[in-house]
């Protein structure tokens, strides 16, 4: 009966041409693809196209699968590992009208489309629509323009919407959909909170729970399946002398280098590079060099020496080859492999009935880093990973590994109450005065010599309170960025708070800055560090 509501509402905008925004909000495998489909194929008997953004490439094949059962040949496909020529043919048959749907990444929103009718955002709280290099934009913020432009209605699917598309949606600006049950009427799997201080008092030194192997190994016995996430690639995850303290950094990005079994190298994140793993100590050359951290590689190490057993894992290091991602989830799907192990990718979107068992590692990690939107992230990733469980006709089941078991947002994620995260979430960000009751602005200045970087951000600075004596705001900086150094170049930022966040766009457009090279500008920062 939802699933008909939400249908019946958007139907309408369809037919009347109408530039109206849905947020679609359903609990995990409450069926919002059955709605995206239904309404695809109304568009389609208007005449019209319609574009399906999905987060990341990893989703793409599966969401493509389900639009292929129902409408054959018309689909085209974009993502980031397409040829240039392959991404043109795409964009050709889009121009013309012999693709009539396209599914993809947030570059597909640029896509030429001569008739577009229905624009469908799935996941649309995922960090992956926003580009954080040169040109910084939003593919949300540049559907909306298009949908605009089109006369368009624009659905906003998600289980956990960002904190701005709720406020939207609470305040009347967007019509507000719910699907708050799973259409079979299989409950929400069980979750269970793991505290891992007591796993240390206990004598228990393995990056998995005992609860977490007693449950792998009962799921593989029985012929069930499991995902287990750890956001956080690579073997360990920094490489130190324990005589001295040094961390053994990359040489072109103020970042700790990574350890990586296979090839037995130390790997930089940021920029790529490579070095071989020290015999000893650069700075003191002691011999004492040891490895700290989990990665997914040396858990997976771990869970594969479980009994019955069968891992696999998908992350940005195993998943470099072109169709990398759909093999990995072919070869989980077919149940050739009973446990699948990687980073954020494997908690998004994939629906495989017989995985019965969620694990997260480290499940409050994310809650520390310095950013106002931390606890946002935390929730969706931890909520969108317990999700997985329990979507055919078997109970699933959660382990959430943590170090801080009484965080109220491990507590309401483990509740999957989305609701009560987001109102006390909004009363936070008021009383702070942060998005959606102010936006941000930032700038950063990039360049090979720190000093320079600092002479021009502070510049930037001084031009920026002049304009903050005719608007209110709050000026913040230069600070030297979360990473100071990447590839050799030092980044200095500057952020901009304000409620008239116009006014300094205005200012800046008008003023040289905006055409320096190495001065880069970006509205509504993800990162603000």
């Amino acid at each position: 009966q939802e699933q008909n509501i939400a249908v019946d509402a958007v139907s309408k905008a369809i037919k009347e041409k109408q530039q109206k925004t849905f947020l679609l909000q359903g609990v995990t495998g409450s069926g919002k693809t059955e709605v995206y489909l239904n309404l695809t194929a109304k568009t389609l008997a208007e005449g019209r196209q319609v574009l399906v953004l999905v987060p990341e490439i990893a989703l793409t094949a599966q969401i493509v699968k389900r639009f292929q059962s129902w409408f054959d040949d018309c689909i085209a496909v974009v993502h980031s590992k397409l040829s240039a020529s392959e991404r043109a043919d795409v964009f050709y048959k889009i121009r013309t009208g012999e693709a009539q749907i396209l599914i993809g990444v947030r570059s597909a929103v640029f896509a030429p489309f001569s008739n577009l009718g229905l624009v469908i955002i799935d996941e649309e709280h995922d960090q992956s629509y926003k580009q954080e290099e040169r040109p910084c934009y939003h593919a949300r913020e540049v559907a909306l323009h298009r949908a605009a432009y089109f006369n368009i209605p624009v659905v906003l699917g998600s289980a956990t919407p960002s904190i701005e598309s709720y406020y939207d949606a609470i305040m009347g600006r967007y019509t507000h959909l719910r699907l708050t049950g799973r259409p079979t009427g299989q409950p929400l799997p069980s979750v269970q909170i793991v505290d891992m201080r007591k796993e240390l008092q206990e004598k228990n030194f393995s990056v998995l729970s005992r609860a977490l192997q007693q449950e792998l190994v009962r799921t593989a016995a029985a012929g069930e399946q499991a995902i287990v996430l750890l956001n956080r690639r690579g073997y360990s995850t920094f490489v130190m002398c324990r005589d001295c303290g040094e961390t053994i950094t990359c040489p072109h990005c103020a970042v700790a280098l990574v350890y990586h079994e296979a090839g037995h190298i130390m790997r930089c994140h940021y920029c790529g590079n490579t070095m071989p793993i020290p015999t000893e100590c650069p700075k003191c050359h002691s011999k004492r060099i040891k490895f700290f951290g989990t990665g997914t590689q040396k858990a997976e190490a771990q869970i594969a020496s479980l009994p019955e057993v069968k891992v696999l894992r998908m992350d940005q290091d195993s998943t470099l080859r072109k169709f990398a991602h759909e093999e990995i989830l072919n070869a989980f799907g077919s149940g050739k492999y009973n446990v699948l192990i990687g980073t954020q990718m494997v908690a998004k979107g994939h629906d495989i009935p017989n995985v019965t068992l969620v694990g997260v590692l480290s499940a409050d990690s994310m809650l520390n880093l310095p950013d106002f939107r931390a606890s946002e992230r935390a929730f969706s990733l931890l909520t969108q990973a317990a999700g997985r469980a329990g979507r055919g006709d078997k109970p699933g089941h959660v382990i959430l590994q943590v170090y801080d078991a009484e965080n109220r947002t491990v507590q309401l994620a483990a509740a999957q109450d989305y609701d009560t995260f987001a109102k006390e979430e909004l009363r936070h960000r008021r009383e702070l005065n942060y998005p959606p009751y102010s936006a941000f602005l930032k700038i950063t200045v990039w360049d090979k010599n720190e000093e320079r970087a600092n002479a021009t951000a502070q510049e930037i600075t001084d031009f920026l309170q002049e304009q903050a004596k005719a608007a209110e705001a709050g000026i913040f900086g230069p600070f030297a960025g979360i990473i100071g150094k990447v590839r050799d170049l030092y980044r200095v930022n500057v952020l901009v708070k304000s409620a008239q966040i116009d006014a300094f766009k205005k200012a800046l457009w008008n003023s040289s800055y905006r055409d320096m090279k190495n001065v880069y500008f970006d509205v509504d920062p993800f990162n603000v560090l």
